[in-house]
Protein backbone atom coordinates (compact mmCIF):
# COMPACT_ATOMS: atom_id res chain seq x y z
CA UNK A 1 0.00 0.00 0.00
CA UNK A 2 1.14 3.45 -0.90
CA UNK A 3 1.66 5.87 1.83
CA UNK A 4 0.09 9.37 0.30
CA UNK A 5 -0.10 12.99 1.36
CA UNK A 6 -1.96 16.33 0.57
CA UNK A 7 -0.82 18.18 -2.55
CA UNK A 8 -0.74 21.03 -0.76
CA UNK A 9 2.56 19.84 1.69
CA UNK A 10 4.40 21.45 -2.08
CA UNK A 11 2.85 24.88 -1.72
CA UNK A 12 5.41 27.26 -2.65
CA UNK A 13 7.94 24.39 -3.93
CA UNK A 14 7.76 26.05 -7.45
CA UNK A 15 8.28 28.99 -6.26
CA UNK A 16 11.44 28.22 -4.37
CA UNK A 17 12.63 26.03 -6.98
CA UNK A 18 12.81 29.04 -9.88
CA UNK A 19 14.22 30.94 -7.36
CA UNK A 20 17.28 29.30 -7.05
CA UNK A 21 17.76 29.17 -10.59
CA UNK A 22 16.12 25.45 -11.40
CA UNK A 23 13.57 24.39 -13.55
CA UNK A 24 10.30 23.27 -10.49
CA UNK A 25 8.71 21.07 -13.68
CA UNK A 26 11.51 19.22 -14.16
CA UNK A 27 12.18 18.03 -10.68
CA UNK A 28 8.57 17.34 -9.98
CA UNK A 29 8.57 14.67 -12.90
CA UNK A 30 11.48 13.45 -11.88
CA UNK A 31 9.90 13.35 -8.82
CA UNK A 32 7.25 11.04 -10.65
CA UNK A 33 4.68 14.12 -9.83
CA UNK A 34 2.16 15.73 -11.94
CA UNK A 35 3.40 19.53 -11.78
CA UNK A 36 -0.05 20.84 -12.83
CA UNK A 37 -1.80 18.25 -9.30
CA UNK A 38 1.60 20.02 -7.87
CA UNK A 39 -0.18 22.99 -9.26
CA UNK A 40 -3.55 22.75 -7.87
CA UNK A 41 -2.75 22.07 -4.66
CA UNK A 42 -5.23 19.86 -4.47
CA UNK A 43 -5.61 15.68 -3.88
CA UNK A 44 -3.29 12.99 -3.10
CA UNK A 45 0.55 12.21 -4.34
CA UNK A 46 2.65 9.31 -2.87
CA UNK A 47 4.62 10.26 -0.28
CA UNK A 48 7.73 8.94 -1.32
CA UNK A 49 7.43 11.40 -4.27
CA UNK A 50 7.15 14.45 -2.21
CA UNK A 51 9.85 13.35 -0.18
CA UNK A 52 11.68 12.87 -3.00
CA UNK A 53 10.95 16.04 -4.78
CA UNK A 54 12.02 17.84 -1.38
CA UNK A 55 16.12 16.08 -1.43
CA UNK A 56 16.36 16.51 -5.59
CA UNK A 57 15.79 19.97 -4.87
CA UNK A 58 18.24 20.06 -2.31
CA UNK A 59 20.53 18.58 -4.06
CA UNK A 60 20.24 19.72 -7.49
CA UNK A 61 19.91 23.34 -6.66
CA UNK A 62 22.71 23.09 -4.07
CA UNK A 63 20.61 24.43 -1.14
CA UNK A 64 21.03 22.37 1.92
CA UNK A 65 18.55 24.09 3.66
CA UNK A 66 15.62 23.88 1.03
CA UNK A 67 13.21 22.52 3.32
CA UNK A 68 13.85 25.07 5.94
CA UNK A 69 13.43 27.67 2.98
CA UNK A 70 10.16 26.29 1.75
CA UNK A 71 8.67 25.91 5.17
CA UNK A 72 9.01 29.83 5.55
CA UNK A 73 6.12 29.78 2.52
CA UNK A 74 3.81 27.48 4.50
CA UNK A 75 2.22 27.98 7.93
CA UNK A 76 -1.08 25.62 9.15
CA UNK A 77 -3.50 26.76 6.00
CA UNK A 78 -1.80 24.10 3.96
CA UNK A 79 -3.69 21.61 6.68
CA UNK A 80 -7.28 22.97 5.09
CA UNK A 81 -10.29 23.27 7.68
CA UNK A 82 -8.05 20.63 10.01
CA UNK A 83 -6.37 24.11 10.88
CA UNK A 84 -9.43 26.55 11.19
CA UNK A 85 -10.97 23.27 13.71
CA UNK A 86 -7.55 22.88 15.84
CA UNK A 87 -7.40 26.82 16.36
CA UNK A 88 -10.64 27.00 17.91
CA UNK A 89 -9.37 24.93 20.81
CA UNK A 90 -9.00 27.18 24.43
CA UNK A 91 -4.93 26.78 24.23
CA UNK A 92 -1.74 26.16 22.25
CA UNK A 93 -1.21 22.51 24.13
CA UNK A 94 -5.28 21.62 23.18
CA UNK A 95 -4.39 22.69 18.81
CA UNK A 96 -1.68 19.96 19.22
CA UNK A 97 -3.64 17.79 20.50
CA UNK A 98 -6.18 18.15 17.82
CA UNK A 99 -3.56 17.97 15.21
CA UNK A 100 -2.42 14.65 16.80
CA UNK A 101 -5.90 13.30 15.84
CA UNK A 102 -6.37 14.54 12.53
CA UNK A 103 -2.48 15.08 10.49
CA UNK A 104 -3.08 11.51 9.93
CA UNK A 105 -5.45 12.45 7.36
CA UNK A 106 -2.87 14.70 5.71
CA UNK A 107 -0.61 11.65 5.31
CA UNK A 108 -0.76 8.39 6.97
CA UNK A 109 3.08 8.51 6.59
CA UNK A 110 3.56 11.46 8.83
CA UNK A 111 3.32 10.98 12.54
CA UNK A 112 2.35 14.01 15.09
CA UNK A 113 3.00 13.40 18.68
CA UNK A 114 2.65 15.93 21.79
CA UNK A 115 5.45 13.80 24.31
CA UNK A 116 5.06 15.38 27.60
CA UNK A 117 8.88 16.01 29.55
CA UNK A 118 7.98 14.97 33.32
CA UNK A 119 11.04 17.11 34.34
CA UNK A 120 9.76 20.76 33.28
CA UNK A 121 6.24 20.22 32.82
CA UNK A 122 6.22 21.27 29.06
CA UNK A 123 6.43 18.37 25.84
CA UNK A 124 7.93 18.15 22.53
CA UNK A 125 6.12 18.39 19.52
CA UNK A 126 7.79 15.11 17.56
CA UNK A 127 7.34 14.26 14.12
CA UNK A 128 8.87 11.42 12.51
CA UNK A 129 8.47 9.23 9.32
CA UNK A 130 6.58 5.88 8.24
CA UNK A 131 10.31 3.68 8.69
CA UNK A 132 9.23 2.88 5.14
CA UNK A 133 10.99 6.25 3.87
CA UNK A 134 14.76 6.10 4.39
CA UNK A 135 16.13 9.59 3.24
CA UNK A 136 13.30 12.37 4.96
CA UNK A 137 15.80 15.06 6.26
CA UNK A 138 14.16 18.20 4.06
CA UNK A 139 10.38 16.82 4.63
CA UNK A 140 11.60 16.74 8.32
CA UNK A 141 12.55 20.29 8.49
CA UNK A 142 10.04 21.09 6.40
CA UNK A 143 7.45 19.82 8.91
CA UNK A 144 9.31 21.38 11.78
CA UNK A 145 9.79 24.78 10.02
CA UNK A 146 6.37 24.86 9.45
CA UNK A 147 5.15 24.24 13.11
CA UNK A 148 7.93 27.17 14.40
CA UNK A 149 5.74 29.41 11.66
CA UNK A 150 2.26 28.18 13.10
CA UNK A 151 3.34 28.75 16.78
CA UNK A 152 4.61 32.16 15.82
CA UNK A 153 1.29 32.68 14.26
CA UNK A 154 -0.24 31.85 17.15
CA UNK A 155 1.92 32.29 20.15
CA UNK A 156 3.07 35.69 18.10
CA UNK A 157 6.19 36.96 16.59
CA UNK A 158 8.29 36.60 19.79
CA UNK A 159 7.53 32.85 20.17
CA UNK A 160 11.27 30.69 20.28
CA UNK A 161 10.85 27.06 21.32
CA UNK A 162 12.70 26.28 23.99
CA UNK A 163 14.89 23.93 22.25
CA UNK A 164 15.26 22.49 18.98
CA UNK A 165 16.34 18.42 19.47
CA UNK A 166 17.12 16.09 16.72
CA UNK A 167 18.49 12.35 16.27
CA UNK A 168 21.18 13.04 14.29
CA UNK A 169 23.18 16.02 12.77
CA UNK A 170 21.37 16.93 9.53
CA UNK A 171 23.76 18.40 6.33
CA UNK A 172 23.71 22.13 7.78
CA UNK A 173 26.26 23.90 10.23
CA UNK A 174 25.29 23.73 13.45
CA UNK A 175 24.67 27.11 13.24
CA UNK A 176 21.79 27.58 10.53
CA UNK A 177 19.73 26.05 13.17
CA UNK A 178 20.08 28.17 15.66
CA UNK A 179 19.84 30.58 13.28
CA UNK A 180 16.70 29.60 12.29
CA UNK A 181 15.19 28.28 15.24
CA UNK A 182 16.62 30.92 17.37
CA UNK A 183 16.84 28.32 20.53
CA UNK A 184 19.21 26.07 21.71
CA UNK A 185 19.89 23.25 19.21
CA UNK A 186 20.77 19.06 20.69
CA UNK A 187 21.56 16.28 18.79
CA UNK A 188 22.04 12.99 19.08
CA UNK A 189 18.07 12.54 20.84
CA UNK A 190 15.52 9.80 21.05
CA UNK A 191 13.39 12.19 18.46
CA UNK A 192 13.12 15.05 16.17
CA UNK A 193 11.14 17.62 18.00
CA UNK A 194 10.09 21.23 19.33
CA UNK A 195 10.47 21.71 22.82
CA UNK A 196 7.87 23.99 24.65
CA UNK A 197 7.67 24.74 27.73
CA UNK A 198 4.30 24.90 30.29
CA UNK A 199 3.85 28.26 29.31
CA UNK A 200 3.84 28.04 25.51
CA UNK A 201 0.79 25.13 26.03
CA UNK A 202 -1.16 26.61 28.50
CA UNK A 203 -1.18 30.16 26.31
CA UNK A 204 -4.65 30.84 25.59
CA UNK A 205 -5.75 31.43 21.51
CA UNK A 206 -6.87 34.69 21.70
CA UNK A 207 -9.92 33.94 18.57
CA UNK A 208 -10.08 37.72 17.97
CA UNK A 209 -6.41 37.82 16.74
CA UNK A 210 -5.70 38.04 13.22
CA UNK A 211 -3.56 35.87 12.42
CA UNK A 212 -5.77 32.84 13.96
CA UNK A 213 -8.63 34.21 12.11
CA UNK A 214 -7.01 33.68 8.98
CA UNK A 215 -7.25 29.97 8.36
CA UNK A 216 -10.96 29.64 9.00
CA UNK A 217 -11.54 33.07 6.92
CA UNK A 218 -9.79 31.60 3.94
CA UNK A 219 -12.10 28.66 4.76
CA UNK A 220 -15.11 30.18 5.19
CA UNK A 221 -14.58 32.33 2.16
CA UNK A 222 -14.11 29.42 -0.66
CA UNK A 223 -17.77 28.57 0.10
CA UNK A 224 -19.59 31.85 0.88
CA UNK A 225 -17.52 33.99 -1.92
CA UNK A 226 -21.24 34.22 -3.73
CA UNK A 227 -24.01 34.77 -1.12
CA UNK A 228 -26.54 34.60 -3.78
CA UNK A 229 -25.30 30.76 -3.74
CA UNK A 230 -28.22 28.19 -2.58
CA UNK A 231 -27.83 26.74 0.60
CA UNK A 232 -27.40 23.35 -0.24
CA UNK A 233 -24.66 24.44 -2.52
CA UNK A 234 -22.76 25.83 0.32
CA UNK A 235 -23.55 23.02 2.72
CA UNK A 236 -22.34 20.16 -0.09
CA UNK A 237 -19.16 22.40 -0.42
CA UNK A 238 -18.48 22.54 3.55
CA UNK A 239 -19.05 18.83 4.23
CA UNK A 240 -16.43 18.29 1.39
CA UNK A 241 -14.19 20.34 2.98
CA UNK A 242 -14.97 19.37 6.93
CA UNK A 243 -15.53 15.64 6.60
CA UNK A 244 -11.46 14.78 7.01
CA UNK A 245 -11.66 16.59 10.46
CA UNK A 246 -14.59 15.00 11.13
CA UNK A 247 -17.08 18.10 11.67
CA UNK A 248 -19.96 17.41 9.96
CA UNK A 249 -22.78 17.37 11.90
CA UNK A 250 -25.94 19.92 11.32
CA UNK A 251 -25.16 21.86 14.07
CA UNK A 252 -21.28 22.30 13.53
CA UNK A 253 -22.34 23.18 9.51
CA UNK A 254 -24.90 25.51 10.54
CA UNK A 255 -22.10 27.03 12.84
CA UNK A 256 -19.62 27.64 9.99
CA UNK A 257 -22.57 28.92 8.01
CA UNK A 258 -23.67 31.69 11.02
CA UNK A 259 -27.02 29.85 11.26
CA UNK A 260 -28.76 27.86 13.75
CA UNK A 261 -29.23 24.51 13.81
CA UNK A 262 -33.04 25.10 12.96
CA UNK A 263 -32.74 27.65 10.42
CA UNK A 264 -30.34 25.42 8.67
CA UNK A 265 -32.63 22.31 8.74
CA UNK A 266 -35.45 24.80 7.53
CA UNK A 267 -33.86 26.56 4.74
CA UNK A 268 -32.77 22.90 3.47
CA UNK A 269 -36.06 21.38 3.84
CA UNK A 270 -37.09 24.25 1.51
CA UNK A 271 -35.07 22.84 -0.92
CA UNK A 272 -36.66 19.64 -0.92
CA UNK A 273 -33.36 18.15 1.13
CA UNK A 274 -32.63 16.32 4.48
CA UNK A 275 -29.08 16.75 6.09
CA UNK A 276 -28.67 13.24 6.66
CA UNK A 277 -28.93 12.41 3.38
CA UNK A 278 -26.76 15.02 1.57
CA UNK A 279 -24.17 14.07 3.86
CA UNK A 280 -24.64 10.38 3.21
CA UNK A 281 -24.93 10.77 -0.44
CA UNK A 282 -21.44 12.55 -0.35
CA UNK A 283 -19.92 10.14 1.93
CA UNK A 284 -20.89 7.85 -0.80
CA UNK A 285 -20.10 9.42 -3.96
CA UNK A 286 -16.11 10.13 -2.28
CA UNK A 287 -15.88 6.34 -1.41
CA UNK A 288 -16.11 5.49 -5.37
CA UNK A 289 -13.15 7.51 -5.85
CA UNK A 290 -11.39 6.65 -2.55
CA UNK A 291 -11.79 3.04 -3.00
CA UNK A 292 -10.72 3.23 -6.36
CA UNK A 293 -7.39 4.27 -5.59
CA UNK A 294 -5.65 1.29 -4.61
CA UNK A 295 -2.47 3.39 -2.93
CA UNK A 296 -4.79 4.79 -0.52
CA UNK A 297 -4.92 2.13 3.14
CA UNK A 298 -8.54 1.63 4.31
CA UNK A 299 -7.77 3.89 7.71
CA UNK A 300 -7.49 6.90 5.65
CA UNK A 301 -10.11 6.47 3.81
CA UNK A 302 -12.32 5.79 6.43
CA UNK A 303 -11.00 9.36 8.01
CA UNK A 304 -11.19 11.23 5.37
CA UNK A 305 -14.76 10.19 5.10
CA UNK A 306 -15.34 11.36 8.35
CA UNK A 307 -15.56 8.44 10.31
CA UNK A 308 -13.59 8.17 13.92
CA UNK A 309 -14.10 4.59 13.94
CA UNK A 310 -13.14 1.75 11.06
CA UNK A 311 -15.87 -0.47 11.81
CA UNK A 312 -18.73 2.94 11.08
CA UNK A 313 -17.40 2.65 7.73
CA UNK A 314 -17.60 -0.59 7.14
CA UNK A 315 -21.25 -0.74 7.98
CA UNK A 316 -21.80 1.90 5.65
CA UNK A 317 -20.42 -0.25 2.72
CA UNK A 318 -22.44 -3.09 3.64
CA UNK A 319 -25.62 -0.11 3.08
CA UNK A 320 -24.57 1.34 0.46
CA UNK A 321 -22.56 -1.74 -1.70
CA UNK A 322 -23.80 -4.64 0.41
CA UNK A 323 -20.22 -6.03 1.02
CA UNK A 324 -16.82 -4.81 2.47
CA UNK A 325 -14.98 -1.85 1.81
CA UNK A 326 -12.04 -4.19 0.28
CA UNK A 327 -14.54 -6.53 -1.83
CA UNK A 328 -16.17 -3.01 -3.33
CA UNK A 329 -12.44 -2.10 -3.80
CA UNK A 330 -11.58 -5.31 -5.70
CA UNK A 331 -14.77 -4.95 -7.95
CA UNK A 332 -13.54 -1.54 -8.74
CA UNK A 333 -10.12 -2.78 -9.62
CA UNK A 334 -11.64 -5.09 -11.65
CA UNK A 335 -13.82 -2.72 -13.55
CA UNK A 336 -11.12 -0.15 -14.36
CA UNK A 337 -9.25 -3.46 -16.01
CA UNK A 338 -11.87 -4.05 -17.68
CA UNK A 339 -12.02 -0.81 -19.23
CA UNK A 340 -9.06 -0.44 -19.93
CA UNK A 341 -9.17 -3.23 -22.18
CA UNK A 342 -11.97 -2.20 -24.29
CA UNK A 343 -10.13 0.94 -24.95
CA UNK A 344 -7.11 -1.44 -25.94
CA UNK A 345 -9.41 -3.66 -27.92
Amino acid sequence: MTLLIRTSSLTGYQELARELGGDPDALLRRSRIDPDKARSLEGFIPLTAQVAALELAADTLNCSDFGLQLSQRQGPTILGPMAAIALEAGTVGEALESLTDYLHQYSPGLNLKLLPCPRTGGAKVAFSFDPSLKKTRQALELALGVTQNSLQMVCGADFRAAALVMRAAGPLPHGRYQEFFQTEVRFGSDCDALVLAPEHLSSPLDQERAELQLPKKMFIDSVTLDGSLPVIQQVTHLIHQLLPAQRCSLLEIAGFLGLNKRTLQRRLAEQGVVFEEVLDNIRRELADGYLANSDMPMTQVAGLLGYREQSSFNRACRRWYDCTPLQKRRELSQAAKHHDVCLQG
